[in-house]
């Protein structure tokens, strides 16, 4: 597919995407062009996401990581879900990018063999601090974890703002973009 066709394609399925947004408690767009602007920004092979839902963030992370010639591995509980996020990729070309991995994070995230340059942590609030714990020694040291809906949601994830905001493995800060993100950097330390 060359790319005026593959931009056409993607931006129609991106739109299309768009109207089930809340069924589907999708990201924001301008999300997606935060996630798609990291990933090219700092030249990501490897991504992971825990959360697929019908694919709508993976699509706008694979079509940058398309450009850095990386990969997104995906984890989706649900597996209608994962099937549906299956299908979008297929139909938006990029299903050769994204590795869809269904069943329970917490049991998925430590059969990842990979060191990631980014991490997007959208799916149980409650969770997000186990997830980061798992995630957290994959992640290189410059690598980014982007969470989601973190000033709607706040309540049900204070344990990770806690601990992302006062660990000195992380440099955080709070976005409010959407739902709210935070984005934090991996130190060295």
């Amino acid at each position: 597919m060359n790319d005026k066709i593959f931009m056409q394609v993607y931006e129609s399925i991106l739109t299309r995407l768009e109207k089930t947004a809340k069924q589907y408690t999708n990201i924001a767009p301008e999300n997606g062009q935060f996630l798609s602007i990291l990933t090219r920004s700092i030249h990501a092979k490897y991504v992971f996401e825990v959360g697929a839902s019908n694919g709508y963030s993976a699509i706008w992370i694979a079509a940058a990581l398309k450009e850095t010639r990386g990969r997104l591995i995906t984890l989706e509980s649900d597996p209608e879900r994962a099937k549906e996020a299956q299908s979008n990729l297929s139909k938006s070309g990029l299903d050769d990018i994204v590795e869809i991995r269904v069943g329970n994070a917490l049991q998925e995230i430590p059969k990842c063999d990979f060191t990631f340059d980014l991490a997007f942590l959208d799916a149980e609030k409650g969770q997000y601090l186990q997830y980061l714990e798992l995630v957290l020694p994959k992640i290189r040291s410059g690598g980014l974890i982007v969470a989601d809906d973190t000033i709607t949601m706040r309540d049900e994830m204070l344990d990770y703002v806690e601990f992302v905001f006062n660990t000195p493995l992380l440099d955080s800060v709070d976005i409010p973009l959407d739902d709210g993100i935070i984005l934090s950097y991996r130190t060295k330390k």
